[in-house]
């Protein structure tokens, strides 16, 4: 059984939906209390800060199977980049201890988990460098957090 939730804008309530290979229920819940009651992973709710411009740091674990040691090394020092801020691509080789920028970008890539592992504060020296969700999604992020900072998101 899967289950995911959303937020409905129109009526201002989560909708969580149970699938599996055909369509199991859809429940409208009214608080993110009876959403917390009903199982939910806790990193719903900190997307959900997070996008509300109230969260800068997320506290859950996580694994991510698959991958190599190095992109391991790469996404784990991703993580503590801080929420406003980007770096290079170098300053993240360099932070690893490595020169292997293009192995670094490659790493990055394969992140199975953006925003928790935020590869959209990681830039090119010259540019926007890449982003698996698309350039415009990643400029949109980083503005995004620059306005939270200065208290003129919302």
């Amino acid at each position: 059984m899967i289950q995911d939730i959303i937020f409905s804008e129109v009526n201002g309530c989560y909708v969580e939906i149970e699938h599996g290979t055909e369509l199991r229920s859809v429940r409208f819940i009214k608080t993110a209390e009876k959403l917390m009651e009903s199982k939910t992973h806790k990193i719903t709710f900190e997307l959900d800060e997070y996008f509300n411009g109230k969260r800068y740091d997320f506290s859950c674990s996580y694994d991510v199977p698959g991958l190599s040691a190095f992109a391991r090394k790469v996404l784990n020092e991703t993580r503590k980049v801080k929420y406003g801020s980007t770096i290079t691509y170098s300053e993240l080789a360099k932070r690893i201890g490595t020169r292997a920028v293009q192995a670094v970008g490659s790493a990055l890539a394969k992140n199975p988990i953006p925003i928790i592992i935020p590869c959209h504060r990681v830039v090119a020296k010259n540019g926007i460098g890449g982003y698996s969700a698309g350039i415009d999604f990643k400029i949109q992020l980083l503005e995004f957090e620059q306005k939270t900072l200065m208290g003129d998101n919302l």
